[in-house]
């Protein structure tokens, strides 16, 4: 729920800082138009899980006598790690995007799999490195944006 109120709070502040952005005449989507969608679908998101957990009836697994709670936190915790690690890495102009991108791409779809084999493990890096690539080329030739 915390998670959900924050998330409602940085989408509402992006949009009503938006609002004051101006439309260029040169640009047919206009500089807000990336940020205004991510906000409105952090928006949406957070709503359907607020009804998915609206019609949940199980918060007896909240409460767990053995520590299993703080199990179930690992993964999220190791992923905001990661998330920061990745934010803080593309903050170095020192370091390509598309490495830093196939790493936490990589990393990230390991944490939320789990346990996985050699051969798993190598058409994930390998897919890693196409969507890390496909995302450069889609920013530098169609956004005009160069990460």
């Amino acid at each position: 729920m915390a998670f959900m109120a924050i998330a409602v709070a940085v989408a509402g502040s992006c949009l009503y800082a938006l609002a004051s952005v101006t439309a260029s005449p040169y640009e047919q989507l206009g500089t807000a138009a990336f940020p205004r969608a991510v906000a409105v679908l952090t928006l949406a998101f957070v709503v359907l899980k607020a009804v998915g957990l609206a019609r949940s009836r199980d918060s007896d697994d909240d409460r767990d006598e053995d520590g299993g709670a703080w199990r179930r936190l690992a993964g999220p915790a190791r992923m905001m790690a990661l998330t920061v690690a990745y934010l803080l890495a593309l903050s170095q102009t020192d370091i390509d995007f598309r490495i830093v991108t196939s790493i936490f791409l990589f990393v990230a779809t390991w944490i939320m799999a789990g346990r996985l084999g050699m051969r798993a493990l190598i058409v994930l890096l390998a897919a890693s490195i196409a969507v890390s690539i496909g995302l450069d080329l889609l920013f530098k030739n169609f956004l005009y944006v160069d990460l």
